[in-house]
């Protein structure tokens, strides 16, 4: 029953993966669209203040759209990828897991807790996927720690640059657009790092997983 359940949800993980890929990579286009034209905002040779009608400031508007479109999208795609990769784990029956499929998602909606059990869980996929060490305690690989770096941070620099664009009338436009370049770069490295992460784990579970359970 095991081999049953593991070697079909390697299957759809692989198929996940690709989905989630392509959507990182799109992630990763559009924000750099976006960092172009925040940079290209900072040094005055766009002006968010002009007429709206203008075809520039139409493309402008329609890059920061999909950015945003991007991300929702992305976020989706990563989530389903995310929970099939921690339901194989479960149903390799693999001893000591400490986060449920539901929760290895779930941790990113929670406040506070969202700063660092997403990257608990992951790392407990990296290690569990690959058969390492103490997968809840041991070292995270520099991928594991760098993405998730980038990902706190560029949420971070978002944020106050939301928060400062909710204050004054305008005037701290400079500062807001350079915690925006800051939080672009991050997501455009947050999401590279990703890349290479839902690579190397699915490769993991189809190595090591699928083969286990096929020889059972």
């Amino acid at each position: 029953m095991q081999a049953e359940g593991v070697v079909p949800g390697i299957g759809t993980l692989q198929q996940r993966a690709s989905i989630a890929i392509y959507a990182s990579y799109a992630v990763i286009g559009v924000f750099a669209l976006a960092l172009v034209c925040e940079v290209l905002e900072l040094a005055g040779v766009i002006d968010p203040f002009g007429d709206p009608d203008s075809a520039v400031l139409m493309v402008y508007a329609a890059i920061m759209l999909s950015t945003t479109l991007a991300f929702v999208v992305s976020i989706i795609l990563v989530a389903m990828w995310i929970h099939r990769a921690h339901a194989n784990l479960h149903e390799a029956g693999l001893p000591g897991l400490q986060t449920s499929p539901g929760w290895a998602v779930g941790w990113y909606f929670v406040p506070i807790a969202n700063l660092f059990k997403p990257f608990q869980a992951m790392r407990e996929l990296w290690h569990e996927s690959h058969q390492t060490a103490d997968s809840f305690t041991s070292d995270a690989p520099g991928t594991l720690t760098l993405w998730w770096g980038l990902w706190v941070i560029g949420n971070i620099l978002a944020n106050v640059s939301f928060r400062l664009g909710t204050l004054g009338d305008g005037s701290n436009l400079q500062p807001i657009l350079i915690l925006d370049i800051g939080s672009s770069v991050c997501v455009i490295g947050a999401a590279w790092q990703l890349v290479q992460i839902i690579t190397a784990i699915t490769a993991a579970q189809r190595d090591t997983l699928a083969a286990s359970a096929i020889f059972e």
